[in-house]
């Protein structure tokens, strides 16, 4: 069967669409602008990577596996989301932010990785998803990473009242703080320079206690920013 001179015009016209499209290194320059799209909504240009890989290997080594019911609030566009989700088993990841955007971009990742028969659950959600999830549903793992110090006073208390209801027996929270660099703003949100002990004093209104890790810098962090001296804290229910 022959086929119509227009197919074969528009065939032919696609393939040097194509051409033109890879000896221009087009694909690359889009995925350098999706990633830099991902940088900056997770507030670190150039350190994706350095971030992923530490965090992945940080859970890892502390307590998760494929099993673990897993909650992370501030997921963000899935720095540690999509290797979490593909180290676990399905349905144990649920991931929550408060910007609908940046979800958008992380339902992307998800489809990009191939990761949607792990039925992960992204919420978008002001109160730490308090709204969406069930009062019972508790998880073994619950985990913020450079979330804690963009949240004011009053949003901290909800954090760990959110925190202390969602931890299942014996379950841990982790998180990193900054108490070094001064307090400013990051894009809408604030940017909070705290000790540790009111973390301390904060968790325990709740029933949870504090320990501290380290720096995530003495735990593994590769990457250069100032970031890499965040204390890494553990908040778990008083037993």
């Amino acid at each position: 069967m022959k086929i119509p001179l227009s197919r074969t015009s528009a065939r032919l016209i696609h393939s040097l669409k194509g051409f033109v499209f890879d000896k221009a290194n087009f694909q690359k320059m889009v995925d350098l602008r999706q990633k830099h799209e991902l940088e900056d909504s997770m507030g670190f240009r150039g350190q994706w990577d350095s971030h992923r890989k530490f965090q992945i290997d940080f859970l890892r080594n502390n307590g998760l596996t494929p099993s673990s019911t897993f909650l992370e609030l501030g997921c963000g566009p899935l720095t540690a989301g999509i290797p979490v989700m593909d180290y676990l088993e399905p349905n144990k990841y649920v991931g929550v932010d408060i910007r609908a955007s940046v979800l958008n971009l992380a339902w992307r990742e998800v489809g990009k990785a191939g990761l949607s028969s792990k039925n992960p659950r992204l919420i978008c959600s002001s109160s730490f998803g308090s709204d969406i999830l069930s009062r019972d549903h508790t998880f073994d793992i619950i985990y913020s990473f450079s979330v804690l110090y963009h949240l004011n006073d009053e949003v901290l208390d909800d954090f760990f009242s959110e925190v202390s209801r969602r931890l299942a027996a014996g379950g841990k929270c982790f998180a990193n703080v900054n108490d070094h660099l001064e307090s400013d703003k990051w894009l809408e949100f604030p940017f909070v320079k705290r000790g540790i002990e009111t973390y301390r004093a904060a968790a325990a209104k709740h029933g949870l206690n504090t320990t501290k890790l380290g720096t995530i810098h003495s735990l593994g962090f590769g990457g250069p920013g100032t970031e890499k001296l965040n204390p890494l804290l553990i908040f778990s229910r008083r037993t």
